[in-house]
């Protein structure tokens, strides 16, 4: 090897060494969502998604693993395991706020030809009647927002708590008939209004624990088709980032997705004449707001700020984010929502089980069918209670009852006896 090559060798390993390659994770996940147990058997709740966060169906007994880590630090694979699929298994209750843009650019028609209101209402109907037909215990609150005209839907925690309702949702379905005949011409100001739904959610005592302690799920589905239109954009940035805040406060208990409804950036540029030529990454809302225009139309009624939607979609755990392009879409994208309300589950009888004791527990996908190969779940810790009622064999409580039948049949006997006895007595004691 000549010192040319030597050289470059050398070099190379430094650079790998101060640079090392990055790391690129497996962009499907699983994740423990809740753990449970009773007596020694314990109940997972698995959620396994793809790169865009869409739950992953269809998957099988013998696709899944569990690995348990005993007390003594051994570890064992369990593959006797019991799994109910998503759409068998017992749905949590759920409360979720359907924020609606009523902005004027939802009266522009979509991919389809079909008004972008219309689209949206439709929509939302198929999605309560895919709820209704499930029978799953959601509570919706539909809420329009925009403001700056005649057609003003200012959104307050208020509000939202008024428009919650039951299935079959008659005053909700009522509310949508009505929003698709408005003339909309409001402006769209995306960041309070998710704000106080994810206030809402977050602080209302009623979406605690249950007596049964199970926590109900919290979500928002933001609706809009277009960007934040704050007149100053200079203070965009600042009014993003405490949104932001808010909803990372409340990651833990509410999930935000979101729905940009219309045209990519890259159509709106593509079909408007620009002063400069902008690459993709240029692409950017400010940047097609400052340098664009479409001949005869608002430009800005015709942008959908998919940056931030993906953002915020992504800020909390599970928390999707889907571009339609038409009405087909839409109900296509509100039943990936609707995926996930429910999880695989998991029921698998605890090795050495013992009262109060804990064991760290993880979950194992491999499937050749949609390529998950050893994808493994955060570690979640189990614990069991310090006792636990042990219930009997049916042929126990039978024996039991028979038992009790006896025993009470030959106590009356033995009380009509005595009761007898005692009005006897009574009659001779009258007659002497």
């Amino acid at each position: 090897m000549n010192l040319l090559n030597q050289s470059t060798l050398i070099l190379v390993t430094i650079l790998f060494n101060i640079f090392p390659l990055p790391a690129f994770p497996n962009s499907n996940t699983v994740e423990i969502v809740r753990g449970s147990s009773e007596q020694d058997n314990v109940t997972l709740k698995v959620r396994v998604v793809d790169d865009q966060r869409i739950p992953i169906r269809g998957l099988n007994p013998e696709d899944f693993k569990v690995k348990t880590i005993l007390p003594d630090g051994t570890e064992e694979i369990l593959r006797d395991i019991e799994l109910i699929r998503p759409e068998k298994a017992k749905p949590d209750p759920t409360y979720l706020v359907i924020l609606l843009d009523m902005s004027g650019s939802m009266k522009h028609k979509d991919d389809s030809g079909v008004k972008k209101l219309r689209g949206a209402v439709d929509g939302v109907q198929v999605f309560l009647e895919a709820i209704e037909a499930q029978n799953l215990p959601v509570e919706i609150a539909l809420v329009p927002f925009g403001e700056g005209c005649d057609n003003n839907y200012r959104v307050s925690q208020e509000i939202i708590k008024e428009n919650l309702e039951s299935s079959p949702y008659p005053e909700t379905k009522s509310y949508l008939n009505n929003l698709a005949k408005v003339k909309v011409c409001a402006s769209t100001n995306l960041y309070q209004p998710l704000t106080e739904a994810v206030e809402f959610l977050g602080n209302e005592e009623r979406f605690q624990a249950d007596s049964s302690e199970i926590v109900p799920r919290l979500g928002v589905i933001l609706f809009t088709d277009g960007f934040d239109a704050d007149p100053n954009r200079n203070r965009e940035e600042k009014r993003f980032q405490e949104l932001k805040n808010i909803i990372e406060e409340y990651s833990s208990k509410v999930t935000v997705h979101a729905m940009g409804y219309g045209e990519s950036l890259s159509t709106v540029y593509n079909r408007a004449t620009c002063d400069y030529n902008l690459s993709k990454e240029r692409q950017t809302v400010n940047n097609l707001l400052e340098w664009c225009r479409i001949s005869g139309q608002d430009i800005r009624e015709f942008i959908v700020d998919e940056d931030r939607l993906q953002e915020i979609a992504q800020t909390t755990p599970g928390g999707i984010s889907r571009f339609p392009r038409n009405a087909q879409e839409v109900i296509d994208s509100l039943n990936k929502f609707l995926t996930t309300l429910r999880e695989y589950e998991i029921t698998y009888q605890q090795p050495n089980a013992e009262k109060a004791g804990s064991y760290e527990t993880q979950v194992i996908v491999n499937s050749e069918t949609h390529g998950l190969v050893n994808l493994a779940s955060n570690t979640k810790t189990i614990r069991f209670k310090n006792f636990s009622y042990q219930p009997l064999p049916w042929w126990v409580h039978l024996l039991f009852l028979i038992a009790t039948i006896i025993i009470g049949k030959v106590g009356i006997n033995q009380f009509k006896e005595w009761s007898e006895d005692l009005k006897q007595q009574a009659k001779r004691n009258l007659n002497s």
